[in-house]
């Protein structure tokens, strides 16, 4: 069933004064502008409002992201850092087995630099509190000549491996066999790895001291 649209008498119009005609254009006009604003205009200026929030929203979030991104890069460069340098410092602590036979190294080094080994008195090993490393002490007593143990302390200073000496005490020198000697004791003190932290390769590799 089809509508009829409504006839509009032109003739009639021609009738009607001059005035009038501009007024029923003017609210002609005006209701075709108000029309197009509330169904066209309106709807369109919410919808641009409302994807103007929208875009401030995702470049608000864009910006907090990249900034989370940037500081977890910097974070994850951190973290392999501090990795590197966890490993080279676990290279310098053997395992165990391998600090006494380190310890027996150096012992053997003090021979051979013309030290005469009084005392090598191991005490049990000990966990640090922080179990990253164990503590391997030996009581030492060493006598000969300034330059010798001199020589040898500054080669235990070289050792790829972490030793230190410790509570060192020089006795008063004299005179053995046309050389000034002293006693001299100390504690020297290897570190060396957990069992949990040794590595298969540490334990395959065995560092040697020189000459």
């Amino acid at each position: 069933m089809s509508m009829d649209l409504p006839s509009i008498n032109l003739d009639s119009l021609r009738n009607v004064p001059a005035q009038q005609k501009a007024a029923l254009l003017v609210l002609l006009v005006g209701g075709i502008i108000a029309a197009f604003y509330f169904y066209v205009a309106e709807p369109k200026s919410a919808e641009i409002v409302a994807l103007q929030a929208e875009n401030s929203r995702m470049e608000t979030e864009f910006q907090t992201l990249t900034i989370k991104v940037k500081h977890l890069d910097e974070i994850i460069a951190a973290s392999k850092q501090l990795e590197i340098e966890l490993a080279k410092k676990k290279e310098r602590l053997p395992p165990e087995e391998e600090a006494i036979m380190l310890l027996k190294q150096v012992s053997d080094l003090g021979v051979r630099l013309g030290l005469d080994i009084r005392l090598w008195k191991p005490a049990p090993p000990s966990a640090d509190a922080s179990k990253l490393f164990v503590k391997m002490p030996v009581n030492v007593e060493v006598s000969g000549a300034y330059h010798t143990a001199a020589l040898f302390f500054d080669r235990i200073n070289r050792l790829p491996r972490i030793v230190t000496v410790s509570g060192l005490k020089m006795g008063s020198p004299k005179i053995e066999r046309g050389r000034i000697v002293s006693q001299t004791t100390f504690d020297l003190i290897a570190y060396a790895a957990p069992a949990s932290m040794a590595s298969p390769l540490q334990k395959a590799q065995p560092a040697s001291i020189g000459q």
